[in-house]
């Protein structure tokens, strides 16, 4: 059976970020999505919000006015409010600095600076800090002020146009479906903060990673950018099959797929046609063997299609809807569906997507409300006094 946390001989759980520290300065899901990841692997995550809350938190779907996208992002999280706009705010910044680890933030590229929250002022404080600052075009270069969000960063690197030259007949950019520029920028942020520390680890020496939506993007289009410059067209489609009553997709790449598929659509005479006899000939002409599939599948059910050709070892798979992913066995012995706990009750979320031999990685369970843990991160970390926690109560700098 998989296990998400594994024992020690003492029997205790074991966090591979168990002592790793995490100022969060993000907002939306680029940098958010990454400081998650970080909570998941026990790294202590202290998000910091504005008075009035982060955007995502107004985010639907709602429940009882609590967004689940924002609880789902936010799990394992603790939350203080700070008003940076306020000096005494930015020396409570500078003191949580001194004791902990990593900083991100998503801000607009030069904010952190105007703030007196730049890299350079923290290294000054803490030598050994880590800070990473995600944006849509990186902090500096002629571009790196434009507004980014994912749809605008997509259309910019070429994504969507790649998306809409796989399409056969349509003639427009297709809307935007998932939010595949934050999502990108946060993982290649999560791991570029894992390399970081591993550095300090070794060399005692902290640094700065920039991170740019854009390039993160354009980093994964592999195959799309050499196309783009060089004679030797793709037309390969992975779409759907039509069946009788839907869709497939299916994806016979290698010699011993296309042995399979042709036995399971009965026409084992192109097992000798010129146009698949090799790798690259087979590759070239992809769209028409999937033309020849597509007359046999189209006859019979999505069920006997996937079941003959799921015992012919052809991948394939149906096209389902995410509320369909919840039922699916090899998902759920996984666990990678379970609860967290908002202020609305238990939500279903999507677990961590590590599983690893001696560490522990799972969404931790609690969802931060606003301003829930100002008083105890000054009391109790920065040793501040409770009359001058009213004093800054009062003046607006941090939640009552």
């Amino acid at each position: 059976m998989t296990q998400r946390i594994k024992n020690t001989s003492s029997g205790k759980k074991i966090d591979a970020l168990d002592e790793v520290k995490v100022l969060d300065f993000t907002a939306v899901i680029a940098g958010t999505y990454c400081t998650r990841l970080m909570a998941d692997l026990g790294a202590t995550v202290l998000k910091i919000e504005p008075p009035s809350g982060e955007i995502m938190r107004s985010i639907a779907p709602m429940r009882k006015n609590v967004s689940t996208v924002f609880s789902s992002l936010n799990a394992g999280k603790k939350c203080m409010v700070l008003d940076l706009k306020k000096p005494e705010a930015i020396e409570i910044c500078y003191r949580l600095i001194k004791s902990y680890d990593v900083v991100v933030e998503n801000f607009s590229p030069g904010v952190m600076d105007k703030l007196g929250l730049g890299y350079e002022t923290l290294r000054e404080i803490n030598p050994n800090i880590i800070m990473c600052s995600i944006s849509g075009y990186g902090q500096q270069g002629p571009g790196a002020n434009r507004p980014a969000y994912a749809p605008i960063v997509q259309a910019m690197t070429g994504f969507d146009s790649v998306t809409l030259a796989a399409q056969n007949d349509m003639s427009k950019p297709l809307n935007m479906g998932l939010p595949v520029g934050d999502t990108t920028a946060a993982i290649q942020a999560f791991g570029a903060i894992m390399a970081a520390l591993y550095y300090r680890e070794r060399k005692n020496v902290g640094q700065y990673i920039d991170i740019a939506m854009a390039d993160s993007l354009l980093s994964t289009m592999n195959r799309d950018f050499q196309a783009a410059f060089h004679s030797d067209p793709i037309d390969r489609r992975y779409g759907p099959l039509k069946t009788n009553d839907g869709y497939i997709m299916v994806m016979p790449l290698s010699q011993r797929h296309f042995k399979n598929l042709i036995e399971c659509i009965e026409m084992p005479q192109l097992i000798n046609d010129k146009r698949f006899s090799s790798d690259r000939a087979r590759l070239d002409n992809y769209n028409q063997l999937l033309d020849f599939a597509k007359q046999w599948t189209s006859n019979r059910s999505t069920e006997t299609v996937l079941a003959i050709f799921e015992k012919a070892r052809v991948p394939c798979a149906p096209y389902n809807n995410l509320s369909d992913v919840v039922n699916d066995t090899q998902l759920i012995y996984r666990n990678m569906l379970t609860e967290v706990i908002d202020e609305s009750g238990p939500l279903t979320v999507v677990n961590s997507p590590f599983i690893f031999s001696e560490t522990q990685a799972e969404i931790r369970k609690e969802v931060a409300t606003l301003g829930q843990h100002s008083h105890n991160v000054l009391s109790e970390e920065l040793q501040v006094s409770p009359k001058d926690i009213n004093v800054l109560v009062e003046k607006g700098i941090i939640n009552g």
